[in-house]
């Protein structure tokens, strides 16, 4: 059974999108569905070695209950078990701008694909993504983007289309010593709100340098640092680089809050140009 069911409720209710058979329906998810939401995704979405991954909870949260710009809880599809209540099986599109060689597009970005592992096999993802597919294109977004596993999402129609990150890594013996007497000339402080500005301007700077880029608003770095719950996993700490004698702006960088593994992760790090930088020392971050 497929009966197309989308209809237009009053404020606050689910919208019916499907009948999956069975006693399933495939529907928009409310922010009354976080509590059960969140138990689905801890449960689906664990750590390689199966341990839970708790901050899944709190981005759960968030995207449901505060979410970013541009974002709602009716932008996830959940499938009810109307036998028992439990939502089994969801996943969401976070619509986005993203920049090719300086042209904007909009990208739509599936994410938090899961099923409760009883409900495997039935086509469940299958049903989410074509309708995630449909908003996306009714959107007017040019492609769709995901991170997850290629062999997995090729049956959706994904290819692997660029990699995925790339790191340097430094190592604390390996910073040079200040000579005796010296001091550092620039330091390393907690971004603020004010500091926004300065950010987004010297974040665009530095999406030229790449083919493709996300567009960022101020509204959204306004999110990064003060929307977030503390232990989502998608938080970022933000901090800006100045001079150390006239506490000059010169870049900013952002990194997760806590280690992944044995290492602190630079996501972003931008210089101000003209200005050229050596870190002596670590001890200032």
């Amino acid at each position: 059974m497929d009966t197309l069911l989308e209809t237009r409720l009053t404020t606050g209710e689910a919208q019916a999108i499907r009948e999956l058979g069975g006693g399933l329906i495939l529907r928009r998810a409310t922010p009354a569905d976080a509590e059960r939401l969140c138990e689905l995704n801890l449960l689906v979405h664990r750590n390689d070695d199966g341990r839970e991954e708790p901050r899944i909870v709190d981005w759960t949260l968030d995207l449901l209950l505060a979410p970013p710009p541009g974002f709602s809880a009716g932008d996830f599809t959940v499938v009810e078990d109307t036998s028992t209540g439990h939502i089994v099986s969801s996943l969401n599109l976070i619509s986005q701008t993203w920049t090719y060689a300086g042209i904007a597009m909009g990208v739509g970005r599936p994410e938090l694909v899961g099923t409760h592992p009883d409900y495997r096999n039935r086509g469940l993802v299958r049903a989410q993504f074509q309708v995630i597919h449909q908003w996306s294109q009714e959107r007017g977004e040019l492609m769709q983007g995901i991170t997850g596993i290629p062999w997995y999402y090729r049956q959706f129609g994904y290819e692997m289309g660029m990699n995925l990150g790339g790191v340097r890594i430094g190592f604390r013996p390996h910073v040079p010593k200040l000579e005796e007497g010296a001091t550092e000339p620039y330091v390393f402080r907690p971004a603020a709100e004010a500091d926004i500005p300065f950010i987004s301007r010297l974040y665009d700077l530095g999406a030229r340098r790449n083919l493709m880029a996300c567009v960022r608003s101020d509204a959204n770095w306004r999110y990064d640092l003060l929307g977030k719950r503390e232990r989502n996993i998608n938080r970022r700490e933000l901090r800006v680089i100045e001079t150390a004698e006239t506490h000059t702006p010169v870049g900013f960088l952002a990194h997760p809050g806590w280690n992944w593994g044995p290492s602190l992760q630079v996501n972003v790090l931008e210089i101000a140009p003209g200005v050229r930088l050596r870190f002596h020392s670590a001890g200032h971050i």
